[in-house]
């Protein structure tokens, strides 16, 4: 109970992020990757879904993908609001080099993608089936 509760936590304060469209003080746009995230435990980022025609999709970046570096910022120990406010979320144009792992790939990926006006409106949707108990989760297993 205490992970969904954290999942929970998490995703609303990613959507929070999301559908506040930060500005800079000069009024330049602020863009996005087109990630939608989660933080692990550890702080590393999942990447839970990318967004159709984002610069993240274009890059090749899939659901599973645990992303552990920003730049040179190592996402261990981070902060998940200030991970996605001030290293996901830049200046429209500018680009962000995302260090990731791949599930049942050997070593390390490195992208570089550049922020594009990013719609903030997502679907969220649920992730167990209807009819499904909510103490447990859909498939088994255990987390």
């Amino acid at each position: 109970m205490t992970r969904f509760f954290i999942v929970i936590v998490a995703g609303l304060l990613f959507l929070a992020a999301v559908m506040v469209s930060p500005l800079l003080a000069e009024d330049k746009p602020f863009g996005g990757v087109g990630l939608q995230v989660v933080p692990t435990i550890n702080g590393e980022l999942v990447v839970l879904n990318v967004l159709e025609n984002a610069p993240a999709a274009e890059k090749g970046l899939i659901p599973g993908d645990l992303i552990f570096q920003v730049d040179d910022f190592m996402l261990h120990g981070s902060d998940f609001g200030k991970v996605v406010s001030e290293y996901l979320w830049g200046p429209v144009g500018s680009s962000v080099e995302l260090f990731y792992r791949r599930p049942g790939v050997a070593g390390v990926s490195k992208v570089v993608v550049r922020r594009s006006m990013i719609d903030p409106r997502l679907t969220v949707t649920p992730t167990m089936k209807s009819g499904a108990s909510a103490s447990r989760p859909s498939g088994g297993g255990s987390n």
